[in-house]
């Protein structure tokens, strides 16, 4: 076996293994990845994609890549074929990406949610290259009972195009010191967040956008929630962000917006509905478990920022 730069495999090379890891994370996430495999597809033709890939021969076995964002380093899929987990395949490759992506000279910062991954030591690797990390949980609902919507004074209205500022402003103000924004900065700043916002809305981010599914709470002072989802596949419907601005948090909004999501995957006949969440996001996480949420796969979000920087996390 030997490990190889993936600018040098060809997508007709890694075809096999980016076939068996779409059936895989459908599987096992109820996730259409074709997709996210097109595009990996596309990257090696095009020569830009940049990772390390395993190979016995001309066979790809595993695979590990990431992409830079304007100085920081977001590391992707981490997959081994069926009957090569578990012989540390993966965590060979993810050493090689972090080691990289930590050494990359216009690159201050790494961020990873493992998701995607099938290895099963994975989260050592992180803490040994210097990284912080949080358990996150990703959670699955069926969708065959009906769910009432609480009864609210808020005004609930389909999210519009317009409303796409409004929006990320409500998740930036929900997300200010929590553990979520220390370690995706993605949350970071009004910016950030209006970004995350229009690539899962206009650029399918996560999966196809479910207008008929993501609403904006409006209350006496203006935009008080805000709830985006998506289709992942033909049968799961995913909640992308539910965020109450702190003036509305403790009052029930969450739950408004959430049944509201999920009676609206009902009635476009999806059978279930997902969505992940940090562990230590209690009430989030009572809400969610309460709503008939449970457990599908833990996973991590992990971050690193160059040194003297540090990024602290909330108590």
């Amino acid at each position: 076996m030997r490990t190889r730069p993936l600018a040098e495999v060809s997508a007709r090379d890694l075809r096999p293994l980016l076939d068996e890891e779409s059936e895989h994370w459908a599987a096992e996430l109820l996730w259409d990845y074709t997709d996210v495999s097109l595009a990996v597809a596309s990257g090696l033709e095009r020569r830009a994609l940049t990772g390390f890939v395993m190979q016995d021969g001309p066979r790809c076995l595993a695979y590990c890549y990431y992409m830079l964002d304007a100085g920081r380093a977001i590391v992707g899929s981490l997959f081994a074929a069926t009957g090569y987990r578990g012989q540390d395949l993966e965590e060979s490759l993810l050493d090689a990406v972090l080691a990289e992506a930590q050494a990359h000279p216009n690159n201050d910062r790494v961020e990873c949610q493992t998701l995607f991954s099938t290895a099963s030591h994975a989260d050592g690797r992180f803490a040994r290259a210097g990284f912080m990390s949080r358990v996150r949980h990703y959670l699955v609902r069926p969708l065959q009972s009906a769910l009432s919507v609480p009864e609210h004074r808020w005004k609930l209205r389909p999210l519009r195009r317009e409303d796409l500022a409004p929006a990320a402003g409500v998740i930036h103000a929900s997300h200010r010191g929590s553990l979520d924004a220390a370690l995706n900065l993605t949350y970071a700043t009004p910016g950030y967040c209006r970004g995350f916002v229009e690539t899962l809305v206009l650029r399918a981010g996560c999966g196809r956008f479910d207008p008929d599914a993501s609403f904006l709470a409006e209350g006496p002072s203006g935009p008080a929630g805000v709830i985006l989802s998506s289709h992942l596949s033909r049968t799961n419907g995913h909640i992308c962000q539910v965020s109450v601005a702190p003036e509305a948090q403790g009052r029930g909004l969450g739950e408004v917006l959430m049944t509201s999501a999920l009676s609206a995957f009902r009635k476009e006949g999806l059978s279930t509905a997902s969505l992940s969440v940090t562990y230590d996001n209690r009430r989030a996480y009572r809400l969610y478990e309460r709503l008939g949420f449970r457990l599908r796969k833990e996973f991590a979000a992990h971050a690193w920022v160059r040194p003297p920087a540090r990024i602290e996390l909330p108590a």
